[in-house]
């Protein structure tokens, strides 16, 4: 192999066609991008770090 070197971390970087698209959005269509990554999230989340996430969102933790 080339490139022994360890991984660490992730980077992504988007291409500047793909940022001006973003940008053309109007804010509904980014806010309903927004919830349909979290509910996504949500949904594909271990139940117990669901719950922690909704405990610190309600600022029990």
């Amino acid at each position: 192999m080339a490139d022994d070197r360890p991984l660490r971390g992730f980077a992504h970087h988007h291409t500047d066609e793909e940022l001006r698209a973003y940008a053309a959005l109007t804010p509904e269509q980014k806010l309903r991008w927004l919830h349909e990554a979290w509910c996504f999230t949500a949904a594909t989340l271990p139940a117990d770090r669901l719950e922690a996430w909704m405990k610190m969102r309600r600022g029990e933790i």
